[in-house]
């Protein structure tokens, strides 16, 4: 994407501030009118009033002497105040688009990226942007038509020295083209290294257990040191590169600065030039080497701008897999009749997960799907909830294609427990009435005794108003577990999903939400992924998968009928220890 798209769709933000955007430009011309004013009041100050003794204009050139830098100041805060409200808006509704698109990104690009690499770009490249998008903005705006004036008023006065001045503003330019290119480069790879970086970290401050669980802790302290050094080298080379570079615009301004008076004065002493025309071909001069100093200063800025404006981009250009077709229908209250019609799914294109599957399941049934680790079943149960889209036949719910329901009103049609519990830093009970919001104390209530931890609920000092998470109650995995479930039978679904989400309960524990899952599932259709053989046998399908296909299929009565199968060895093998191992 190149630089001038960038700045245009950055620039589209701004469209609902059009009135204040407007404004800021009105002032910012004016702003530079103003800045034309103090030069020709100093040359005439010297020239007529100070050399010719007209003291009768003392007291009017004297005024706007004083008047107009008081005038600009006031309008140079009415800018900058109109600015900073466009650019914090415009920061405020570019993470608004790029949260809410992230939003309805498919698990695809989650498991591919990283939460760390997400929110670094979020929160730092949204800063980054702003940082040009505003007063840095008008700045340059204000600098070009001072330039444009200055230019005509220098030449106005002397052209040769002019020349000279011109030749002082390519020097800048010179050093821009000489050493941008780097200072790009390794913004562009300081970026890069600061999303591995947040990534690692959040990565490692999640596997906290595991670190001093196997005393690794040592080596992970090397293994952040070095990202770290790789990214610390990174800047270091950038800051040198700007450093380096803002060293020689000062020295450009400095010596340019000089020579142009120097050069004025020879021309004052040969009689070419009125000391009047020095000062005031002086002020000229700095209102054309000022905005080149300045727009050096910003040179850094608006390349971590622009770089970081192509990674929020990447952001939003990031296609949404699954969407609702331009025919979609509502999805009403299903009745839970789910058909697979060859139903096939590769994540990657030539390498099919499914393959090929067929299975048919009446509303209320529930149908437990076995196998070893990386079989299919956890892929299937995403393809259920459209999570994914199927790459081959058809899968239907209620007999119409999958596909043909708005995917909003599909999901909600869905109870969804996964072996790995989320909570979020909220209340018990908004935790719990999650995915209905409207559901009243007692209904939560109601789902908290289906999932066995009303009880322990009721004995926390606030009750169902207890906070849990970040700086809030700490749950055992298990608290947690029965609290997501809880979340789940609250949301009244038609279908149930659980994906191994009783492993992470103890014996009795599992044993009482099996008790109340019967309960619950009772009249709903139910997919289930679990190791327990007491939730196996008691399904109304077992499907047992092997790399994608179906081996066998039936009761558990119709598999074990057969001696030679599959499901009998698995079975009878593990029926002393209650878990059926992969």
């Amino acid at each position: 994407m190149s630089s001038q798209s960038k700045i245009s769709r950055v620039l589209a933000f701004t469209k609902r501030y059009k009135v204040q955007v407007m404004a800021a430009v009105t002032l910012t011309a004016l702003l530079a009118g103003l800045a034309v004013v103090p030069p020709l009041v100093t040359r005439a100050l010297v020239d007529q009033v100070f050399t010719q003794g007209r003291t009768d204009q003392f007291l009017f050139l004297g005024f706007l002497f004083l008047a107009v830098p008081i005038l600009s100041q006031a309008v140079m805060i009415a800018q900058k105040t109109l600015a900073v409200f466009v650019s914090v808006r415009l920061v405020n509704d570019l993470r608004l688009a790029i949260y809410r698109h992230l939003l309805y990104l498919s698990l695809r690009f989650f498991n591919r990226t990283s939460p760390g690499k997400v929110v670094n770009r979020l929160m730092e490249d949204t800063w980054a942007v702003q940082m040009v998008c505003g007063s840095s903005s008008l700045t340059v705006i204000s600098d070009l038509i001072i330039a444009t004036s200055a230019t005509v008023a220098t030449l106005a006065i002397n052209w040769r020295l002019a020349l000279a001045l011109y030749g002082v503003i390519a020097v800048f330019v010179l050093n821009y083209r000489l050493r941008i290119k780097r200072i790009i480069r390794y913004s562009r790879l300081v970026r890069r290294e600061d999303d591995l970086l947040n990534a690692g970290v959040q990565n490692r401050m999640g596997g906290d257990l595991a670190i001093k669980t196997f005393g690794t802790e040592a080596r992970e302290h090397l293994a952040f040191h070095d990202q770290d050094v790789i990214s610390l080298d990174y800047g270091y080379t950038r800051d040198v590169a700007n450093n380096t570079f803002w060293m020689n615009v000062a020295l450009i301004n400095a010596v340019g600065t000089a020579l142009i008076y120097l050069l004025g004065s020879g021309m004052v002493l040969q009689g070419e030039m009125s000391y009047g025309d020095v000062m005031a071909f002086s002020g000229f001069a700095a209102q054309l080497l000022w905005p080149a100093v300045r727009f050096s200063q910003l040179v850094g800025k608006l390349q971590e701008a622009g770089v970081a404006a192509g990674r929020l981009f990447e952001l939003l250009d990031e296609p949404r897999e699954i969407s609702d077709r331009p025919e979609a229908v509502p999805c009403r209250r299903l009745r839970g009749q789910v058909d697979f019609e060859d139903v096939r799914f590769h994540y990657e294109p030539g390498v099919e997960v499914i393959r090929g599957i067929d299975l048919h399941v009446e509303p209320g049934q529930t149908i437990a799907f076995i196998g070893a680790t990386g079989c299919g079943k956890s892929t299937i149960l995403n393809l259920i909830a459209r999570f994914y889209d199927v790459t081959g036949g058809a899968l239907k719910l209620d007999g119409r294609d999958i596909r043909d329901y708005r995917v909003h009103d599909l999901r909600r049609q869905f109870g969804i427990v996964l072996q790995e519990s989320h909570l979020f830093s909220t209340t018990i009970r908004e935790n719990i009435a999650y995915g209905r919001v409207n559901a009243t104390i007692e209904e939560v209530m109601q789902a908290a005794k289906a999932a066995e931890i009303h009880d322990f609920i009721q004995g926390l000092p606030n009750g169902y108003g207890t906070v849990v998470g970040e700086d809030g109650l700490a749950l055992s995995v298990g608290q947690k577990q029965r609290i997501n479930i809880a979340r789940a039978i609250c949301a009244d679904p038609a279908i149930m999903i659980m994906d191994e989400a009783t492993s992470s309960l103890d014996s009795d524990s599992e044993a009482a939400i099996q008790r109340a899952m019967t309960r619950v599932l009772a009249n709903r259709t139910s997919f289930v992924v679990a190791h327990r053989l007491s939730t196996i046998k008691n399904a109304d399908q077992i499907v047992l998968l092997d790399h994608g296909v179906i081996v066998e299929q039936g009761t558990h009565e119709e598999l074990m009928a057969l001696p030679n199968g599959r499901y009998y060895e698995l079975y009878t093998k593990h029926i002393g220890k209650g878990v059926l191992d992969d």
